[in-house]
């Protein structure tokens, strides 16, 4: 069981992602913004995935704080935006992965244990 921080903040979005994990044997905490996200992620998780688009504090931004802190947290970022700009900049602000939405269950899963076992991607 990984402990894992969801930071959407569309609540029915939130939702769907946090069942998925949690059927899949996750402890999930939710962060429905970016700057409670950026409360909690002083706490030990194993994996991030985050939203990149999100009112106040981006995605991206949250991104960057938490390897401006030094956390060497795994992350996977989430977003609408499919283009290769988003996915380059969510990698080169320190995403390991990336994932397109709207997503099928299998793909955000398959992404989550490849994560989880250290072996990255770059996904779809």
């Amino acid at each position: 069981m990984a402990r894992i921080l969801l930071v959407e903040d569309e609540p029915l979005v939130a939702h769907m992602v946090r069942r998925i994990l949690e059927r899949a044997g996750h402890q999930v905490d939710w962060a429905p913004s970016g700057q409670v996200a950026l409360e909690k992620v002083s706490e030990a998780y194993d994996l991030v995935v985050c939203d990149l688009v999100m009112p106040g504090i981006s995605g991206l931004e949250v991104i960057r704080k938490i390897r401006e802190q030094g956390l060497s947290t795994t992350i996977l970022a989430l977003s609408a935006s499919v283009s290769e700009i988003s996915r380059r900049e969510a990698l080169e602000a320190g995403a390991q992965a990336f994932l397109g939405k709207p997503f099928e269950t299998q793909a955000l899963l398959a992404q989550v244990d490849r994560l989880l076992a250290g072996e990255g991607g770059l996904g779809g």
